[in-house]
């Protein structure tokens, strides 16, 4: 159930993992050898399962059984020598960091949250008019790709430090932070992907040896020097009576260095399924405007929809959360945008049960409590948006089907859309940030702006390592004369 190559060796999972386009692999397996047993278990190494069923998805994650996460994830580690709650696998000490940072990421108790990402839309807005307004006689492209990932990391460090860096009003790669990650995806994944490469690498000794340093002048160590920088002036002091995650990590007991690596990793999020991560979220603001500026007829229903809103007096400016969420056809473009094109394509690898344990009618060994060689079961993200549930049209981008379908169908639908936001015990820890972002971005800027993709054969450059690496996004934007 697999290619032969996996079930001896690690080899083929590195060779799907170089070529940038991992997900496509995985879901072609899964495509190809799922139908073999009932929880379309597929082995992608020799002690490695994952299934495009969203159904053990699920069932791997849920909160009453305290699985273990497996190796892949102490390849993801923004900090080398500081697990985050991402890469942190001990499940106690992970629910113990879990605890303690929730409540930064409570939308209804945190009204600040959302104006933070409404003054950095302003600033996307600004940013447009200022530089990027075509005409017909003056062409001036955008990367949208780009300057999506610097409205991200604007609307992350509001929140993270109570103000943003500034990517957007200076247009600019800050402290060279898109060039540092983009750098380092391929090789981060290489080793997630490769078990005895990742397990090599996680040694303290080789980290010592070749890991970054936040005296670094370039690369990971300056992003390293930046978190400690922004802690550093809050840590220990009594008159901080701050509301961003800075300060509410360490008002509920964090250390200060666990601050530090967990604010990096919210800068350099690869993890869509713990935190509002930055490159997660820019991917699903690209795609999603990709799709929707692609498509004619959904580029005018959808438009349609925020006129009609704007004239009747049914959405403010800017858009709140709640105006968004009434929007049906806007909803719909954005559960088909995170559908066709999920933001994180990680396998999340949890190890199963010692003794083995029965998924979805197939049994699947585990091992004893002091073998090493367990089952680990991880999921296909890019196929399991792909699954029957959506129908037949499933390669198509279709928002229509949201509409269409009834309200049981549809509830199966959205629940397996949520799982691009991970689930039970590993749920996403931002994700009512996320939604609001997406709520709010397409409308601020469609009901100002008229959008076109440069070079439709060539709408971006686009690889995949976990995360997607997007750029080259060419857009011309016209100024709206209809808007309102």
């Amino acid at each position: 159930m697999g290619p032969r190559l996996a079930s001896f060796s690690e080899l083929w999972l590195f060779k799907a993992a170089a070529t940038g386009e991992m997900h496509i692999h995985l879901a072609d397996i899964c495509s190809k050898y799922g139908g073999s047993n009932s929880a379309g278990l597929v082995r992608v190494g020799p002690n490695e399962l994952i299934s495009s069923d969203p159904d053990v998805g699920r069932h791997m994650s849920a909160t009453k059984v305290k699985r273990r996460k497996g190796q892949w994830y102490a390849s993801m580690k923004v900090d080398p020598y500081v697990d985050n709650i991402f890469s942190q696998l001990d499940p106690v000490k992970h629910d113990k960091l879990r605890a303690c940072m929730s409540q930064a990421f409570l939308m209804k108790e945190n009204p600040h949250l959302s104006l933070k990402i409404d003054g950095s839309i302003a600033s996307f807005v600004n940013l447009i008019q200022r530089k990027y307004l075509s005409t017909s006689e003056n062409a001036r492209p955008i990367d949208l790709g780009l300057v999506s990932q610097y409205f991200s990391l604007d609307v992350i460090t509001a929140i993270a430090f109570g103000a943003p860096l500034g990517y957007l009003d200076n247009d600019q790669d800050l402290f060279g932070y898109v060039k540092t990650t983009d750098a380092i995806l391929p090789f981060v994944t290489l080793c997630s992907s490769s078990p005895s490469l990742g397990w090599f690498m996680s040694q303290a000794w080789v980290t010592n040896l070749v890991g970054p340093s936040p005296q670094d002048k370039t690369g990971q160590g300056v992003l390293m020097a930046l978190a400690q920088k922004y802690v550093g002036e809050r840590y220990g002091s009594d008159s901080d009576d701050k509301q961003d995650m800075v300060s509410l990590f360490l008002r509920n007991g964090m250390s200060r260095r666990q601050v530090e690596s967990e604010i990096l990793a919210q800068m350099s999020s690869m993890f869509c399924t713990s935190f509002a991560g930055s490159d997660t979220t820019s991917t699903a603001v690209r795609s999603i405007f990709l799709f929707i500026i692609s498509n004619p007829r959904v580029y005018a229903l959808l438009q349609a929809e925020i006129d009609d809103r704007i004239r009747n007096k049914r959405i403010s400016s800017p858009i709140t959360d709640d105006e968004a969420r009434d929007m049906p056809y806007l909803q719909a473009c954005i559960q088909e945008g995170l559908r066709i094109w999920p933001p994180f394509t990680g396998m999340m690898f949890k190890q199963v049960n010692p003794g083995g344990e029965v998924i979805k009618g197939t049994f699947v060994p585990g091992g004893t409590a002091v073998d090493a060689n367990f089952e680990y079961k991880g999921h296909c993200g890019w196929g399991m948006q792909r699954g029957p549930e959506f129908g037949n049209d499933v390669e198509v981008f279709r928002p229509e089907r949201w509409i269409e379908a009834n309200q049981d169908q549809r509830k199966i639908m959205d629940r397996t859309v949520d799982i691009v936001f991970g689930s039970g015990r590993w749920a996403c820890l931002g994700k009512a940030i996320v939604r609001a972002e997406l709520n709010k971005v397409f409308v601020e800027l469609l009901r100002r702006f008229d959008m076109s993709v440069v070079d439709p054969s060539k709408p971006w450059d686009s690889k995949n390592y976990t995360v997607f690496v997007q750029n080259k996004m060419w857009v011309r934007i016209t100024e709206r004369k209809s808007f309102g």
